[in-house]
């Protein structure tokens, strides 16, 4: 299987380095091409770096767009034509940093970030948010854990994308669990009550079932 990442920033290559350790064949695309060659030549053979986002989406079984919140809804607009049909997984928290280092949120309180990216897609595009729930670091060091793996949580209302991003969060090394449909995506955010949660998968679960 195939997946295309745009973006190869510190989320952007954490999962890139997680399913590359999996076995997934990936596609790179970056605005820092030379940061998306150096991290194609560390995963090789399993990715190489495409021309450009369209080339990059060019027949990928799936999208991972790993990128700023506040650049997400330009790149879309750019790659919308190649998006209908296509499995689209979006890990961005939406927060911006500002010179002096200050993070803020971008949206408004009650307002989550997957509500905000459906109504960028285009029709027909499939939508999961997922691996933004950890921070980089945490994604790499809670991987392939041993007896019980680590769960990541994902949220879409779409059959199709929660199997593709199902799939993807095991070959990332982590067992994959559904908190709802896209309107449950704050939980997942910085902020929310499941983000950076390094857990099991009964303790998961108990933990969705409260809301």
């Amino acid at each position: 299987m195939t997946t295309a990442i745009i973006g190869t920033g510190g989320i952007g290559s954490a999962i890139a380095r997680q399913l590359a350790s999996g076995g997934e064949t990936l596609r790179l695309s970056s605005t820092d091409h030379e940061s998306a060659q150096k991290l194609a030549a560390r995963i090789a053979p399993a990715a190489v770096v495409a021309t450009d986002n369209h080339d990059a989406v060019r027949g990928a079984d799936a999208v991972i767009l790993a990128l700023r919140f506040t650049v997400l809804k330009g790149v879309i607009e750019q790659i919308a034509d190649s998006l209908a049909g296509t499995v689209v997984v979006v890990p961005s928290n939406p927060l911006t940093t500002d010179a002096q280092g200050n993070v803020s949120r971008v949206l408004p309180e009650g307002q989550s970030s997957g509500e905000v990216v459906a109504g960028w897609l285009p029709a027909g595009a499939r939508l999961a948010m997922a691996f933004g729930t950890m921070s980089a670091d945490l994604l790499e060091s809670a991987s392939n854990r041993s007896p019980e793996p680590a769960v990541l949580f994902y949220a879409t209302g779409n059959d199709r994308a929660g199997e593709e991003v199902a799939r993807l969060i095991r070959t990332a090394g982590f067992e994959p669990v559904k908190v709802g449909g896209i309107e449950q995506s704050g939980r997942l955010e910085v902020g929310g009550d499941l983000h950076d949660l390094v857990v099991g998968p009964a303790e998961a679960r108990s933990l969705v079932g409260r809301a």
